[in-house]
């Protein structure tokens, strides 16, 4: 027995072979299409292992993102996200808005000191990639147990400090909720250090303007010194044999201008075991120490046990400075006159 297709019917199946086709090549299309975009980065070289659609969803999911500066460490990279969910923020579209929702899981970045490309991307260039991987607005961004590395190869020992199991979420950057604020955006972050310590941080934020104003501050509290004593030895050039470091700041952009502070806490410090410095440094060695323990002392705020400053940071965006002689004038001030009040100051 022969069956006959009618015309409306053939039409009907070649439509649907040809979805089929669509929504099987689709991934490979959009992969391809996110490594050239990632390769198109001025400095860097990136690529993808994986692209998968949830047409139904109105997603699609990056797996293995990986971004190298040209001139990186190969064995640190700049981005590797395994990760990445990229969706239509269903609740705001019921608003009238099309926006979408990013999700990064376990993303880590590595910060290189002394690293340098011959050609830098400038922020217009980061806008255009994150506008060809997401081609709506961005609402909500949220990273689940991210890595924040600092590393620096150039001194001796070797420099990396660690901020593990960050959890960050970027709420309303659309300002899809009309909330009549001249900082409508909400960020909130919270991570463990090296040295056991706690990061804790939130900012307002108007992230539509092209360079985004904001009002932040940030404490990182509990560091044990003994665990970042490669930096303490690679950048002071000498150690620690127990301390604790607490950290607080307060920055704040507006139009562009930089005005703010970074303000630690060093607390029952001590610098010298003469014995296991001259076992591993000399006489010298343990001298030094000596000297540098002697002006700890006299720099601690006696009744708390504790060395504290605070460090003003002023000025363009580009180009962020401290001023050191402010910051000397403030140890003093600490050490012989008053305690600066433990904690976020709110001045700003």
């Amino acid at each position: 027995m022969t069956i006959r297709l009618t015309r409306p019917i053939k039409i009907t199946l070649a439509v649907v072979v040809l979805l089929l086709a669509f929504r099987i090549a689709l991934p490979y299309v959009v992969k391809s299409y996110v490594n050239k975009t990632l390769e198109e980065l001025p400095g860097y070289t990136g690529y993808v292992e994986d692209v998968d659609i949830a047409l139904i969803r109105g997603a699609y999911q990056i797996e293995g993102l990986v971004l190298r500066e040209e001139k990186g460490n190969e064995k640190y990279p700049f981005l590797n996200i395994p990760v990445t969910d990229l969706s239509i923020e269903w609740k705001a579209l019921f608003k009238g808005r099309l926006v979408g929702e990013v999700i990064m899981s376990s993303p880590e970045m590595n910060i290189l000191a002394g690293s340098s490309n011959s050609e830098d991307p400038t922020l217009n260039h980061w806008t255009d990639v994150v506008k060809d991987l997401m081609p709506i607005t961005i609402n909500r961004f949220t990273v689940h147990s991210g890595k924040l590395t600092f590393l620096d190869f150039t001194v001796s020992p070797d420099v990396k400090l660690p901020i593990h199991d960050m959890e960050l979420v970027a709420l309303n950057l659309a300002n899809v909720e009309e909330v009549g604020d001249k900082l409508p955006s909400k960020v909130t972050v919270t991570g463990k250090s090296i040295g056991g310590g706690a990061l804790k941080g939130e900012m307002q934020v108007d992230a539509l303007k092209k360079i985004p104003d904001f009002d932040s501050n940030f404490q990182l509290t509990g560091v044990n010194l003994t665990s970042i004593n490669n930096f303490i030895k690679a950048y002071a050039k000498f150690d620690v044999e127990r301390g604790k470091l607490d950290m607080y700041s307060e920055l704040k952009l507006t139009n562009g201008k930089l005005d703010g502070y970074i303000k630690p806490f060093f607390e029952e410090v001590k610098v010298l075991d003469v014995k296991k410095d001259v076992k591993e440094g000399g006489v010298l060695s343990a001298v030094k120490e000596a000297v540098i323990g002697i002006f700890t002392e006299a720099a601690e705020n006696q009744p708390r046990d504790q060395i504290a400053t605070r460090i003003p940071i002023t000025g363009d965006i580009n180009n962020p400075k401290t001023n050191g002689w402010k910051t000397f004038i403030n140890v003093l001030k600490h050490a012989f006159i008053d305690a600066f009040a433990k904690g976020i100051e709110n001045n700003v």
